[in-house]
């Protein structure tokens, strides 16, 4: 009979915790995610609706584990920019990234990070990329919930280095809040509210919500859809931008 008693209250204490391992599919939505992945996300973004003025594309993004804690990252955009007086194709200005994260635990709890880029003016058509070579700084932190709840909090700083003189210096800082829920039947859901700061013109700032849906279609495969728009502030850089992605994990 204690044996009894006893293998129900092991079973009682170990059932919860593998629950709690095979809870958790890995999406590649939370920071923390260190893992090998390819993504395609093609977008849509309307600059200013009624001048019919717009950019779209489609982006490659490559992030390569180095180990648990850090990986580097390459972005690749190639890029067509439209108005009712020109329109341009071409190859936009590559990013290339470096992560460090301290991950949460299994369990929830905090996790914290840091992410450098670089900007490079690899655009081909000066109406496609900056004309400045970047740097991107950037912290974060988040707490998760074992429900699969999580909220993010991060800052980013993007300023130009050097590159053509007749471009517009770059100054520019994001505060990015995140809620998101990481479902057990492989979709998600969340919510990103985003606050830009041009340091180069004061007072200018623009607020910008942006919600996404995704799901696994298997363990290693994801795709999602975002949108986005302009919501308040007297930085109007968009009026509105959709995209879809599609994500190979554990490459």
């Amino acid at each position: 009979m204690k044996k009894w008693i006893l293998a129900v209250v092991l079973a009682g204490v170990l059932l919860p915790a593998n629950a709690q391992l095979q809870r958790k599919y890995q999406y590649g939505v939370e920071p923390t995610e260190n893992i090998t992945s390819l993504e395609i996300n093609p977008t849509f973004t309307a600059i200013d609706d009624s001048a019919g003025i717009s950019t779209s594309g489609v982006t490659a993004k490559m992030y390569k584990v180095i180990d648990p804690n850090w990986n580097w990252g390459v972005e690749v955009p190639l890029s067509r920019y439209e108005s009712r007086e020109k329109s341009v194709s071409g190859l936009g200005d590559i990013t290339l990234a470096v992560n460090w994260m301290k991950p949460e635990s299994i369990q929830g709890g905090f996790g914290y990070g840091a992410h450098m880029e670089m900007i490079m003016p690899t655009a081909t058509d000066k109406r496609l990329g900056a004309g400045q070579v970047q740097v991107g700084p950037s912290v974060f932190a988040l707490y998760s919930w074992p429900s699969g709840i999580f909220t993010a909090l991060g800052y980013k700083q993007v300023a130009s280095i050097f590159g053509d003189h007749a471009r517009d210096d770059i100054n520019m800082g994001r505060i990015r809040y995140n809620l998101s829920y990481l479902s057990e039947n492989k979709w998600w859901v969340q919510a990103n509210l985003y606050y830009y700061h041009d340091f180069t013109s004061s007072g200018k700032m623009e607020l910008v919500p942006e919600f996404e849906v995704g799901t696994l279609i298997n363990d290693g495969t994801a795709m999602f859809v975002n949108a986005g728009t302009h919501a308040a502030g007297n930085m109007d850089s968009k009026d509105w931008n959709i995209g879809i992605g599609f994500r190979i994990l554990y490459l």
